[in-house]
């Protein structure tokens, strides 16, 4: 593996900050503090970190969504022709580094998967760019976000990471840098920090104290109220008794017998009493916004959506309005770092999201063939492909044209 210089730090330039700072550097710092030490409280109490985020299952199935989404999607290379045509290069070398092993430790899912969930809990997915002696990418090494350093050196963004134990410093053009949203030059908006960070504290809290409420037997804190006066031991022996029969879930099935004279007044709020239930079910919703997704794809349920009513419609929405902006920085990324000044580009392909039903896809294949009332614009053999069929050749390789069909020459 070829060696790579180890760059000096130097003092950064002013960044363009994000609209919500309000105090550029004190955010930043106080920020990289809590996520070193996880010490930010949220409203609610519980401290909110990535580490802490993904044990809130609404928050787990958004990011798994997401970065399972992007990582089923194949990283096609294809080479600029005349007239705004590409034809696919499929034996270009970035080809089986992004979409079969990036590095020998990582398949291509898994790094996906990686840079996007760094994307979506830190703000930033990273990964270096390891080249040989020519200059030539061999190995995409993803990084973790947490303890990256980054500065604005002149004009160009220099990269600072512990890789093995050892401090390497890296200038932009090895560096892939996914960001998310809100990017200010250096970093970009963590949908944790900044989309759902009391919510997210609120729905822990609120599972803390559903944890509780069903550990002790799913009871109220109540109060024994009993005529006259009670000696101490009466009153010890009493709670003994009580702590006896509904000191879990276990003893909560046995009665408590109390004489006339004893009467109970309830202290707290039952769960139903202060809407726990509801209040989770709009966090849910809530959070699953900040991620930019509609909460039925993350099976809360809904009586109805507007997203669309079809496998196909959804999954077209899905792609257009939560996994669209995500591509559009992704591509962008690739293609300035790996295929600047060349005529070759970088592209996701999305075609297993927006695949329609079989009888949809018959439908449309029937149009796309052509018949009696036009010709079309597909032919057999690309049907057949697309389906994982085998090419059948000849006439099968070319679109119908019914005029030809209808007026064939005559053999001379």
């Amino acid at each position: 593996m070829f060696k790579l210089p180890f760059l000096s730090r130097s003092k950064s330039t002013t960044q363009v900050s994000n609209a919500v700072e309000q105090q550029e550097a004190s955010v930043q710092n106080i920020n990289a503090l809590a996520e070193l030490f996880g010490a930010m409280p949220s409203l609610a109490g519980p401290v909110v970190t990535p580490k802490t985020s993904m044990k809130v299952s609404i928050v787990f199935a958004c990011v798994r969504l997401i970065a399972g989404a992007i990582a089923q999607m194949p990283v096609h290379i294809f080479e600029q022709g005349e007239g705004n045509n590409k034809s696919r290069v499929p034996n270009h070398p970035m080809a089986s580094l992004l979409n079969l092993q990036p590095t020998p430790a990582w398949s291509a899912a898994t790094f996906w998967e990686f840079i996007v969930s760094s994307m979506l809990l830190h703000g930033d997915g990273l990964a270096v760019l390891l080249r040989d002696r020519n200059g030539d990418v061999t190995e995409v090494l993803p990084i973790s976000p947490v303890g990256a350093h980054i500065e604005n050196n002149n004009g160009r963004l220099n990269y600072f990471f512990n890789i093995d134990g050892i401090s390497r410093g890296f200038d932009q053009d090895d560096i892939l840098h996914f960001p998310g949203f809100g990017f200010n030059g250096l970093r970009s908006m963590s949908v944790i920090q900044w989309g759902a960070f009391n919510s997210i504290g609120l729905e822990l809290a609120m599972e803390q104290h559903s944890g509780e409420f069903f550990k002790s037997g799913s009871t109220q804190r109540v109060a024994v109220v009993k005529k006259g006066k009670w000696d101490e031991a009466q009153q010890d022996k009493f709670r003994n008794a009580w702590v006896k029969v509904y000191g879990g879930v276990e003893n909560s099935k046995f009665p408590l017998v109390l004489d006339e004279s004893t009467d109970i007044k309830a202290l707290s709020l039952s769960a139903k009493d202060s809407q726990l239930l509801e209040s989770r079910e709009f966090q849910i919703t809530d959070i699953a916004r900040a991620f930019g997704l509609p909460s039925f794809m993350v099976n809360q349920e809904q009586k109805s959506t507007s997203w669309g009513s079809g496998i196909g419609e959804i999954g077209l929405s899905f792609l257009r309005f939560t996994l669209g902006p995500h591509l559009n920085r992704f591509e962008q990324e690739l293609n300035r770092k790996l295929f600047l000044n060349k005529p070759m580009f970088a592209e996701f392909i999305a075609a297993n999201l927006m695949r329609l039903t079989l009888k949809d896809r018959n439908e449309a294949y029937r149009q796309a063939i052509g018949g009696s009332q036009g010709p079309g614009w597909m032919s057999i053999d690309e049907v057949r492909k697309l389906e994982n069929l085998p090419e059948l050749g000849g006439s099968y390789s070319l679109p119908y044209d019914p005029i030809a069909a209808n007026n064939p020459q005559s053999e001379t």
